[in-house]
Protein backbone atom coordinates (compact mmCIF):
# COMPACT_ATOMS: atom_id res chain seq x y z
CA UNK A 1 0.00 0.00 0.00
CA UNK A 2 1.87 3.16 -1.53
CA UNK A 3 -0.66 5.73 -1.64
CA UNK A 4 -2.05 8.01 1.11
CA UNK A 5 -5.57 6.73 -1.04
CA UNK A 6 -5.06 3.47 -1.00
CA UNK A 7 -4.23 3.51 3.60
CA UNK A 8 -6.99 5.42 3.65
CA UNK A 9 -9.67 3.27 1.73
CA UNK A 10 -8.21 0.91 3.63
CA UNK A 11 -9.03 2.40 7.01
CA UNK A 12 -12.23 3.36 5.81
CA UNK A 13 -12.91 -0.67 5.13
CA UNK A 14 -11.54 -1.79 8.37
CA UNK A 15 -13.72 0.79 10.13
CA UNK A 16 -16.69 -0.63 8.84
CA UNK A 17 -15.67 -4.43 9.16
CA UNK A 18 -15.58 -2.93 12.74
CA UNK A 19 -18.65 -0.91 13.04
CA UNK A 20 -20.84 -3.80 11.11
CA UNK A 21 -21.58 -6.94 12.23
CA UNK A 22 -19.72 -9.92 10.60
CA UNK A 23 -21.13 -13.08 9.22
CA UNK A 24 -17.74 -13.86 9.00
CA UNK A 25 -16.89 -14.28 12.67
CA UNK A 26 -19.52 -17.27 12.99
CA UNK A 27 -18.92 -20.35 13.90
CA UNK A 28 -18.90 -22.76 10.73
CA UNK A 29 -18.38 -19.63 8.33
CA UNK A 30 -17.12 -21.28 5.50
CA UNK A 31 -16.72 -21.17 1.43
CA UNK A 32 -20.55 -22.37 1.23
CA UNK A 33 -21.66 -19.51 3.15
CA UNK A 34 -19.25 -16.84 1.65
CA UNK A 35 -20.64 -18.08 -2.35
CA UNK A 36 -24.28 -17.16 -1.16
CA UNK A 37 -23.21 -13.19 -0.52
CA UNK A 38 -23.65 -11.07 -3.41
CA UNK A 39 -20.47 -10.31 -5.76
CA UNK A 40 -20.27 -6.75 -4.27
CA UNK A 41 -20.23 -8.36 -0.75
CA UNK A 42 -17.62 -11.19 -1.75
CA UNK A 43 -15.91 -8.12 -3.49
CA UNK A 44 -15.41 -6.04 0.04
CA UNK A 45 -14.79 -9.43 1.97
CA UNK A 46 -11.55 -9.99 -0.55
CA UNK A 47 -9.71 -6.87 -0.68
CA UNK A 48 -10.14 -6.26 3.10
CA UNK A 49 -8.55 -9.60 3.46
CA UNK A 50 -6.09 -8.82 1.28
CA UNK A 51 -5.25 -5.96 2.30
CA UNK A 52 -4.91 -6.51 6.33
CA UNK A 53 -2.48 -9.61 4.97
CA UNK A 54 -0.71 -6.98 3.00
CA UNK A 55 -0.38 -4.88 6.65
CA UNK A 56 0.80 -7.64 8.32
CA UNK A 57 3.33 -8.95 5.78
CA UNK A 58 4.73 -5.20 5.82
CA UNK A 59 6.01 -5.96 9.44
CA UNK A 60 6.87 -9.41 9.13
CA UNK A 61 8.24 -9.37 5.48
CA UNK A 62 8.25 -6.42 3.24
CA UNK A 63 9.20 -8.15 0.49
CA UNK A 64 5.76 -9.99 0.30
CA UNK A 65 3.95 -7.26 0.72
CA UNK A 66 5.22 -5.53 -1.87
CA UNK A 67 4.67 -8.84 -4.07
CA UNK A 68 1.02 -8.34 -2.52
CA UNK A 69 1.04 -4.42 -3.24
CA UNK A 70 1.61 -6.01 -7.37
CA UNK A 71 -0.41 -8.55 -6.93
CA UNK A 72 -3.93 -7.12 -6.25
CA UNK A 73 -3.72 -3.61 -7.01
CA UNK A 74 -7.02 -2.42 -5.78
CA UNK A 75 -6.84 0.85 -7.91
CA UNK A 76 -6.77 -1.25 -11.20
CA UNK A 77 -8.29 -3.81 -13.19
CA UNK A 78 -6.04 -6.29 -11.72
CA UNK A 79 -8.47 -6.54 -8.55
CA UNK A 80 -11.32 -7.68 -10.65
CA UNK A 81 -9.49 -10.38 -12.26
CA UNK A 82 -7.81 -11.37 -9.07
CA UNK A 83 -11.21 -11.95 -7.09
CA UNK A 84 -12.83 -13.98 -9.66
CA UNK A 85 -9.17 -16.10 -9.08
CA UNK A 86 -10.05 -16.19 -5.43
CA UNK A 87 -13.67 -17.06 -5.55
CA UNK A 88 -12.53 -19.76 -8.12
CA UNK A 89 -10.66 -21.19 -5.18
CA UNK A 90 -13.38 -20.90 -2.46
CA UNK A 91 -15.51 -22.97 -4.66
CA UNK A 92 -12.52 -25.60 -5.21
CA UNK A 93 -12.12 -25.78 -1.86
CA UNK A 94 -15.83 -25.05 0.24
CA UNK A 95 -15.56 -26.57 3.67
CA UNK A 96 -12.69 -23.97 4.29
CA UNK A 97 -12.72 -20.83 5.63
CA UNK A 98 -12.75 -17.68 3.17
CA UNK A 99 -9.40 -16.62 4.71
CA UNK A 100 -7.45 -19.75 4.70
CA UNK A 101 -8.23 -19.75 1.09
CA UNK A 102 -7.52 -16.17 0.54
CA UNK A 103 -3.60 -16.91 2.60
CA UNK A 104 -3.01 -20.01 0.63
CA UNK A 105 -3.36 -18.20 -2.37
CA UNK A 106 -1.35 -15.02 -1.47
CA UNK A 107 1.45 -17.16 -0.27
CA UNK A 108 1.24 -19.20 -3.82
CA UNK A 109 1.92 -15.91 -5.49
CA UNK A 110 4.02 -14.20 -3.27
CA UNK A 111 5.60 -16.80 -1.05
CA UNK A 112 5.93 -17.18 2.79
CA UNK A 113 5.13 -14.28 5.83
CA UNK A 114 7.83 -15.65 8.02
Amino acid sequence: MNSIGAWGGAIVIAAAMVIHPQESRADGFTGKSFMGWTAAQQDSYIQTSITMAAVVATQTKPAVADCIDAWYRPDTNVKDKRNEEVRVLITQYPDYHPSGVIFAALRKACGDFK
